[in-house]
């Protein structure tokens, strides 16, 4: 019996789907879980999940007849794949996905884990079939017949008087010994289904079904991340951090321990500020006007350092600026002190190791003195930092690979003194820029390493100029040139006025998080659409960095080439229906730092 493969494809769909909750047929996962439970993913209800997912976008894209030719054979070419490692997949497939119905957990749990090489927690799964426990018991003994009429060794064990099976090949070691492939158990219990290599897992969830033992529902931090985040989740996720570091942080330096670089696991925890961090929790909503998703890191404001200190913004206005105009595809704008910032990157390297942290305060020191005798890198660069630093990002200019990789971009750093802060680039350059003069501002522009920031038939360039408090970046200098010219005019319809815009801010969180960024994915995926459909090989090179990544590994991206035929596509007006904007906050609270996201209903879809 092959379930295994079959679960996956549950577990891959339900962190994509969301629903609306009701209450499940079982006790919900954090009943049914042991207090040593290192993560959780919870779906409540599987039945209402898949119901509204049919009405969202992108569910309803590749229902679109548009989408035939491609959705048909996207689907036909991953059945070929699936049955080439299991040709009874879709015959199972087939006869269990309509006995899903009600709660789908997975679930990583402690037992006796401690680190140590070569082992590792254990996993388990379960879902809740409703009525159709019948239907279960009758479709597991058929998958059992079949696999012992295949000739495979049916090994059985019985866990506080369930009974629990696993099918293994023929050349597969007997009872006692591991199987060469992983193959879990499968029981059910009532209208549970159960799924783990391990019996001792499964041990600790009939045991909270019969009442027995510790919860996850009393860890502390589980239950504080679940009343911060989860409240009312369709899908709820939780990492217990706390434990996971609690167990790298017993680990030895190894091999380094006589190297004066070397860092031992506890000293990077408490140095990045990870010791801090108690949980990770994730919680998607689907609600009329659109979707929510939340992202939350659980580290208290007095414990908080390191590189979560940098990654909390201050509380201040981080909404469009007033030239950024309405065709701009991607905004980000981010209220971090650049001073504090680099302070504390300093401390951080200092805590990790106070040696490499010397050399590299003489590395610094250095820089730029053989320019300037009088150059102090700390004062004129890092000094001249403000607490404003904005993202702006528009459609390619072309079509061609080259274009769609390096998109018009403007990167604004906010200073009280953006002039001398230019002037000390300039300094710090290896190579001396080119000068010229635009609407009474000076423009440096400097020459790029091959492969960076041009577009197709452009040597890659980047220039820099001063507006408005800001020192001005970008790699496309008609964008630069269009925003000092904006800055100038005021012309233009702002991004502000976007319709809609407003209204999904406040959704996540609102303007004055300190940290807003928005994503027009109509236009961004405009370009994608007409690039693959004319060039469906370009996947590959879309989608790999522009230098050399040693080590990298590419190859699902073959897999994926294999899969779908983008030269089906349709013309990206017959679905562009389907996308809208979406935008994103994160700020800082008491209990952590939050990540929010909002998807509006697109406005072809709205009823």
């Amino acid at each position: 019996m092959k379930l295994n493969r079959s679960f996956a494809c549950i577990l891959a769909v339900s962190t994509l789907a969301l629903g609306l909750h009701s209450t499940a047929a079982v006790p919900p996962a954090e009943k049914l879980l042991p207090a040593d439970t290192l993560a959780v993913l919870t779906l409540h209800d599987w039945d209402k999940v898949s119901a509204a997912a049919k009405d969202f976008p992108l569910a309803q894209l590749w229902r679109d007849p548009a989408m035939k030719p491609f959705a048909e054979k996207f689907e036909r070419k991953l059945g070929e794949l699936i049955g080439q490692e299991d040709k009874d997949f879709a015959r199972e497939w087939a006869e269990f996905k309509p006995l899903v119905g009600g709660q789908v957990t997975f679930a990583v749990i402690r037992n006796e884990w401690q680190g140590e090489h070569n082992t590792g927690p254990d996993v388990v799964v379960f879902l809740d079939v409703k009525d159709k426990a019948r239907q279960l018991r009758e479709f597991l003994d058929k998958c059992e017949k079949h696999d012992a009429d295949a000739g495979k060794t049916i090994q059985r064990e019985t866990v506080r008087g369930v009974k629990f099976s696993r099918a293994l090949a023929k050349d597969a070691p007997k009872k006692d010994d591991a199987p060469k492939k992983p193959q879990p158990y499968i029981g059910q219990a009532g209208s549970l289904l159960l799924l783990s290599e391990s019996t001792k897992a499964l041990e600790k969830v009939l045991a909270r079904q019969d009442g027995a033992g510790a919860g996850l529902d009393e860890t502390p931090e589980f239950e504080r991340a679940r009343s911060t985040v989860g409240r009312d989740a369709h899908v709820f996720g939780w990492v217990n951090v706390k434990a996971f570091t609690g167990v790298l942080a017993k680990l030895p330096a190894g091999p380094q321990d006589g190297n004066p670089l070397g860092v031992a696991p506890a000293r990077i925890l408490d140095a990045v500020g990870l010791g801090s961090v108690e949980g990770l929790a994730l919680a998607a909503r689907l609600a009329g006007e659109g979707t929510h998703v939340e992202f939350f890191i659980q580290s208290p404001q007095a414990k908080r350092k390191g590189l979560l200190g940098i990654l909390t913004p201050e509380p201040k206005e981080a909404g469009p600026l007033p030239f950024v105009g309405g065709d701009t595809t991607k905004f980000t704008r981010i209220r971090m002190d650049g001073q504090k910032a680099f302070a504390a990157l300093e401390r951080i390297l200092t805590d990790l190791n106070p040696q490499l942290a010397g050399m590299a305060t003489i590395m610094l020191d250095s820089v730029g003195k053989d320019k300037d005798p009088n150059f102090d890198l700390r004062k004129q660069v890092f000094g001249n930092l403000g607490a404003d630093f904005v993202t702006i990002q528009k459609s390619p200019r072309g079509t061609a690979l080259a274009d769609l990789k390096s998109p018009p971009t403007l990167y604004l750093v906010g200073s009280p003194k953006p002039e001398a802060l230019m002037q000390a680039v300039r300094t710090v350059s290896p190579l001396p820029p080119t000068e010229r003069e635009f609407l009474g501002r000076k423009i440096f522009t400097f020459q790029l390493l091959p492969g960076l920031g041009g577009g197709a038939g452009q040597k890659g360039q980047l220039s820099l100029s001063t507006s408005g408090g800001y020192l001005a970046v970008s790699t496309d200098a008609a964008m630069l040139e269009e925003m000092l010219r904006g800055a100038a005019d005021g012309k233009g319809k702002p991004l502000s006025e976007v319709p809609g815009l407003a209204e999904a801010a406040q959704k996540a969180g609102g303007f004055n998080t300190g940290w807003f960024a928005y994503d027009n994915q109509t236009e961004t995926l405009r370009s994608l659409f007409e690039a693959l459909k004319k060039d469906p090989q370009a996947i590959e090179q879309l989608l790999t960095p522009p230098l050399p990544t040693p080590g990298a590994n590419f190859a699902a991206l073959k897999s994926l080439q294999g899969l779908a035929d983008f030269s089906l596509l349709p013309e990206f007006g017959a679905v562009a229906k389907y996308f809208g904007f979406s935008v994103q906050t994160t700020s800082g609270t008491p209990e952590g730092i939050s990540f929010k996201s909002f998807m509006p209903v697109p406005a072809g879809l709205k009823k």
